[in-house]
């Protein structure tokens, strides 16, 4: 943005057209993305050091839910942004707060359902308004990985508040969201495709050498990512699978069905073979005596970040470069180890099952087809502008044109920020009343007490070492 402000300067003590002018009405598009927005920073700050209560707070004064003077919370309603009611639901839910938690995750499947079901006409008029300036003016699309963790921390609040059937809705949810991705990406993928075949123009250009060379200088590894064959959450299924397996209304079947598909994931994992083994052979998780799974969700997941580069365009009048924006997952390293919980001083030993960039990189290469086809349709739009300025006004409409295009080229770097780096897994026998030990901070732990001789489930979330951790008990 710093380099643009001497031209401006200079252009606009020159400029004297209305529409030269008008190009630069929008420049300030360019200029920030979401990720780097004084708001986002605030809530990863807050987020990262574990201050759970003011996060949600702050979020609730920016959706006009809280007032600071009397300390009140309003009623959750469907309006305001997702991510925002998204990032208040998980903060309420790590601070304990089950009740209000699960307020925003009930407005957040209406608002869901509100995307999806968005007029045909809104639809449109969004596109045309990502076209003349970038993606990021489109509402927000949560992914199917946000999706899908939206139903499971759901579950995991009814779970615990003894809701069983709500936790079952919550999980059918989930593995619903998982199913209906791969119809949704595959209808998204074909109708951009059908779009680029309409526009010979944009065909000619999106398929040209140097468009394409740009592409794989920019992204070099994308074809080569290590990626799962569906939506599937590996650990929300495992998960999944150990609450349909307990209980008397217990579903050994489909827990067997959900288990076998995890095994597929994550390939050879000791524990994840001994519970399939059980269920198939036994029709329980365990034989002998009880045991103890503990499931430590930790770290910080990727958020996207952008990258700009120009692509050589051919227009009616001439080739140009036009400037193209597109998103890239960045990884938010937070220091996390899975190996400092001990029970009795006896260090647990975690074997890490499944990973969120993996999850995140098998949507994002899913729809990266269509993420190009926008940004190169929105590149060609103003490269067309930027013709038509400099045939009517001359040099000066050809660089109000240029400024514009440059500056309005801005990748969508939207995502929840409350997702974590990678799931980690261990089993223990439960044979005596024990003590659970989490480190945070410095020196501090939360110690939670484990029962004896009962199959218990622990379920840990933290996102850093100085992150206080969220420690559930679920008794099977």
């Amino acid at each position: 943005m710093k380099g643009f402000r001497p031209l401006l300067s200079n252009v606009q003590r020159l400029a004297r057209r209305p529409v030269i002018m008008a190009a630069f009405s929008l420049l300030a598009t360019g200029c920030a993305t979401y990720q780097s927005s004084d708001a986002v920073q605030n809530i990863d700050l807050r987020y990262q050091a574990g201050d759970y209560a003011l996060l949600a707070e702050s979020i609730e004064q920016q959706l006009d839910l809280f007032d600071s003077e009397s300390g009140e919370l309003a009623t959750v309603t469907p309006t305001g942004d997702v991510l925002l009611h998204l990032e208040a639901a998980e903060s309420w839910r790590l601070v304990g707060n089950k009740a209000r938690s699960i307020e925003h995750y009930d407005v957040i499947e209406t608002l869901f359902k509100d995307e999806d079901t968005e007029g045909f006409g809104k639809k449109i008029a969004e596109g045309i308004g990502a076209a003349f300036v970038n993606d990021s003016v489109r509402s927000y699309e949560p992914p199917p990985a946000e999706r899908i963790l939206t139903n499971f921390y759901k579950a995991l609040s009814f779970w615990s508040s003894g809701e069983l059937d709500n936790a079952r809705v919550e999980f059918n949810r989930a593995n619903e969201r998982a199913r209906i991705a791969v119809e949704r990406y595959q209808k998204m993928i074909e109708k951009e495709q059908a779009k680029n075949e309409e526009d010979s123009n944009s065909k000619q250009n999106l398929h040209s050498d140097g468009v394409q060379n740009a592409l794989s200088q920019n992204f070099p590894n994308i074809e080569y990512w290590e990626v799962f064959d569906s939506f599937v959450n590996p650990a929300v299924a495992y998960i999944n699978s150990i609450f349909l397996a307990q209980g008397p209304g217990a579903d050994i079947e489909k827990a067997e069905t959900l288990l076998q598909r995890v095994s597929g994931m994550v390939g050879d994992n000791a524990q994840i073979n001994e519970d399939l083994l059980n269920l198939r052979q036994y029709g329980r998780l365990t034989i002998g005596s009880p045991q103890r799974w503990i499931i430590f969700e930790s770290g910080l997941s990727p958020v996207y970040g952008e990258k700009k580069f120009s692509i050589p365009w051919i227009t009616s009048n001439a080739l140009i470069q036009v400037t193209v924006a597109l998103p890239e997952l960045i990884d938010r390293p937070s220091g996390m180890g899975v190996n400092g919980l001990a029970i009795d001083d006896n260090a647990v030993q975690l074997i890490p099952f499944a990973r969120m960039d993996m999850v995140m990189r098998t949507e994002f290469k899913k729809r990266w087809p269509a993420t190009v086809s926008r940004a190169v349709v929105s590149a060609a739009t103003k490269a067309i502008l930027q013709d038509q300025m400099g045939r009517k006004f001359g040099a000066l409409g050809n660089l109000a044109g240029t400024v514009y295009a440059n500056a309005s080229a801005s990748a969508d770097t939207r995502a929840w920020h409350a997702m974590p780096e990678q799931w980690s897994l261990a089993k223990v026998p439960a044979l005596q009343e024990s003590s659970l030990r989490v480190p945070y901070g410095n020196g501090e732990y939360k110690e939670v007490m484990l029962p004896a001789n009962q199959n218990t489930l622990i379920y840990i979330k933290q996102p850093t070492p100085y992150a206080a951790p969220l420690v559930e008990l679920f008794y099977l």
